[in-house]
């Protein structure tokens, strides 16, 4: 329970700070395709191919898909709580382009009889027109299979935070903030057969930053307002659909990929 309450604990520091605004984005659309592939008796590759598809008809550049990103990767399960893996991310933007190198380590745990997992993963990031950096990422997860008919669904609700570290740069330290992003996510994955699955679900993205506001002056040209700096968070709704197919192996809820 400690670690959960530490995890609740980090989650609401952002929403603890005063002189903050917020701004709404545009609702999202990700689709995704997973194929997974058992390698041995605890070994697991997968291809990912994701598509951010932005609902706003002022959008343009690639017209209304924001983002294409593909993932390749692999787990191994070293017991039947520990997993490891790593993988590859390339995403393709109007601008910029991205690739992600990725390494995660993942708790598969129960509580209250529900299936409760923690995740730890770090991204090196290299992005185009900007020095190369790192992003720690924390992620927990609460959820239950439960029989539904012949088959089953899963509910789950996961919270994941993001801090980025920035490599070789000196940075005001006043204009850090604790957390850069966060997701917050309920899902429901449908196990059509032991090796496909569908999971639609819904994810509010909030990105923390700073934005620097100018002064303000009269028809004069008189200053009226002093320029200031002020926290912003971005809110970001989302509406995501996964279709997960795994060739010879029925993956559990344990899995990155379940």
């Amino acid at each position: 329970m400690r670690k959960l309450y530490l995890i609740l604990a980090l989650a609401v520091l952002p929403l603890l700070s005063n002189a903050q605004s917020k701004i709404k984005a545009p609702t999202a659309i990700w689709p995704e395709l997973q194929l997974s592939y058992g390698l041995g008796d605890n070994g697991l590759l997968f291809l990912q191919n994701q598509y951010r598809i932005n609902t706003d008809e002022r959008y343009n550049g690639m017209g209304s898909f924001e983002r294409i990103e593909f993932t390749l990767g692999y787990e191994h399960a070293f017991t039947d709580y520990w997993l490891a893996g790593a993988m590859f991310r390339y995403a393709k933007e109007d601008m910029p382009s991205s690739n992600f190198t990725s390494a995660f380590i993942r708790h598969a745990g129960n509580i209250k009889g529900l299936y409760f997992n923690k995740q730890l993963m770090l991204d090196y990031v290299n992005q185009e027109r900007r020095d190369p950096f790192a992003r720690f990422r924390l992620m927990a997860e609460l959820g239950k299979r439960l029989p539904l008919g012949q088959r089953f669904i899963t509910p789950s609700l996961s919270y994941e935070m993001f801090v980025v570290k920035e490599f070789g740069e000196e940075t005001n330290e006043l204009l850090i903030r604790t957390i850069d992003r966060t997701r917050l996510r309920l899902d429901a994955t449908y196990e059509i057969s032991e090796r496909f699955r569908v999971t639609p679900y819904f994810l509010r993205q909030t990105d923390y930053y700073f934005v620097e506001v100018g002064p303000k002056y009269d028809e004069d040209g008189v200053l009226i307002e002093q320029g200031y700096t002020t926290k912003r968070n971005r809110i970001s709704p989302v509406f995501g659909l996964e279709l997960k197919y795994t060739i010879n192996r029925a993956v559990s809820t344990g899995s990155y990929t379940y």
